[in-house]
C-alpha cells in the first residue's frame, strides 16, 4: 500500500498513460470498419504576413484560415465489397453527379486495453477522393493493401 498522499499521485499518473498507437477503432457513418493504419490527423493555421504602414522592418502575422490534411486509411484489400468499399466505389467509380457524393461522418478513436475510447476525433462530412491499391512484388511476402484518402469539412477532438 502506498504511503499516505501517494495514492492520488498514482491516480494522476494513470490519467497520463501514453496510449498505444496500434489499438484504434474507425467508425464510418454507422459502421465500424477495420484498418491497419490511419494517418493525416492534422490541423494547421494559415497565416498572412501584414506590413505595418511605414514600418519596413517589422511584419505582423494574422490568422487567415484553418487547413486540414487528408485522412488516409489503409487496410488489406477487400475482394468482396463491404459497405465501406461500396460507398467508396459509388463515389469514385460511378459517373459523377451531385447525388453521387454522399458524405459520412468518420470517428477515429484510440482505445484502452478494455476497448474503451481514450481519445476520439470526429471528421465531419468526409468522402473518398482517392483509392490506391499497393504495388505487387513477387519478391516480397506481403498482403495486398488498399489505401483510401478522404477529404472532410472539419475535425474536432471529442469530449469523452
Amino acid at each position: 500500500m502506498p504511503p499516505e498522499g501517494e495514492s492520488s499521485q498514482l491516480n494522476k499518473l494513470e490519467e497520463w498513460d501514453i496510449p498505444a498507437a496500434f489499438h484504434f477503432r474507425v467508425t464510418v457513418g454507422d459502421a465500424q470498419v477495420s484498418f491497419c493504419e490511419v494517418s493525416g490527423i492534422e490541423c494547421s493555421l494559415e497565416i498572412e504576413p501584414v506590413q505595418s504602414g511605414g514600418d519596413n522592418y517589422n511584419c505582423f502575422y494574422v490568422p487567415k484560415s484553418r487547413k486540414f490534411t487528408d485522412l488516409v486509411l489503409k487496410r488489406g484489400f477487400v475482394k468482396k465489397g463491404d459497405a465501406f468499399f461500396n460507398w467508396c466505389k459509388d463515389i469514385l467509380a460511378e459517373p459523377l453527379s451531385k447525388e453521387s457524393i454522399k458524405p459520412k461522418d468518420v470517428i477515429v478513436s484510440l482505445l484502452s486495453e478494455s476497448e474503451e475510447p481514450l481519445v476520439s476525433w470526429a471528421f465531419k462530412h468526409a468522402y473518398p477522393v482517392k483509392w490506391t491499391l499497393g504495388k505487387f512484388d513477387a519478391m516480397k511476402n506481403e498482403i495486398a493493401l488498399e489505401t483510401i484518402t478522404l477529404k472532410y469539412y472539419s475535425f474536432k477532438l471529442l469530449d469523452l
